[in-house]
C-alpha cells in the first residue's frame, strides 16, 4: 500500500507498541547474558571434559554475548516502534519483519466494521467487498487493550452516525 501520508494533526494519532513482546526479548537477553558470565567466570565441564582453553570459552561467550545484545536491541525496537497506529486516515499495521517496507494502511472509508473480540485477543476488520483482516493483539500490553477497544468502538460509532442520519433524512422525503 505504501508509506503513510502526512497528516495535519499528528496529535490525533493513537500508537500501540509491541511492549509485551519486548519484555520477552529482554528476558531472553538477560538469560543469554547470565549464561555468558557463568561460562566465562567458572570452570565448566561439558561431557566430563574441562573447558579450560581460553579460545573455546571466548568463542562460546562471544556468541552468547552477541545473542544477548541482539535480543536487547530487538526489545528496544519493539518498545519504541509502533505495532498499530490509529490515525484520522485509518489504521496502520506494522508487521514485525521490515515494518517500513511491509506497512499496511486500511483507510476508514474502506472499513465496514472493526471489532476487538470479547477476550481482547484479536482485532477483526471487515472491509468493503467482503474482505477481512485479523490482527493478533498479543504484542500489546494488557493494560493498553481497553484503550484500543474504546478507540475502535468510538470510531465505528462515529462512522455509523452519518449513515444513520442519511437514512433518517431519506425516509421523510419518500
Amino acid at each position: 500500500m505504501g508509506k503513510p501520508r502526512k497528516i495535519t494533526e499528528p496529535e490525533k494519532e493513537l500508537r500501540f507498541t509491541r511492549a509485551r513482546q519486548g519484555l520477552t526479548f529482554v528476558a531472553f537477553g538477560g538469560i543469554f547474558l547470565c549464561i555468558t558470565f557463568w561460562i566465562w567466570f567458572s570452570n565448566t565441564t561439558i561431557n566430563g571434559q574441562a573447558i579450560n582453553e581460553i579460545s573455546i570459552r571466548l568463542i562460546i561467550t562471544l556468541i552468547l554475548f552477541s545473542l544477548s545484545l541482539i535480543c536487547i536491541w530487538v526489545a528496544v525496537n519493539c518498545v519504541r516502534h509502533a505495532f498499530i497506529i490509529l490515525t484520522p486516515l485509518g489504521i496502520e499495521l506494522f508487521p514485525f519483519w521490515f515494518p517500513s517496507k511491509n506497512l499496511q494502511v486500511i483507510y476508514w472509508t474502506q472499513i465496514d466494521n472493526a471489532i476487538v473480540t470479547e477476550d481482547m485477543k484479536t482485532l477483526e476488520i471487515q472491509c468493503q467487498g467482503g474482505g477481512k483482516v485479523f490482527v493478533a493483539l498479543a504484542p500489546i500490553t494488557v493494560d493498553r487493550l481497553p484503550y484500543l477497544k474504546r478507540a475502535i468502538e468510538g470510531r465505528m460509532a462515529q462512522a455509523k452516525e452519518p449513515k444513520d442520519k442519511k437514512e433518517g433524512q431519506e425516509d421523510p422525503q419518500q
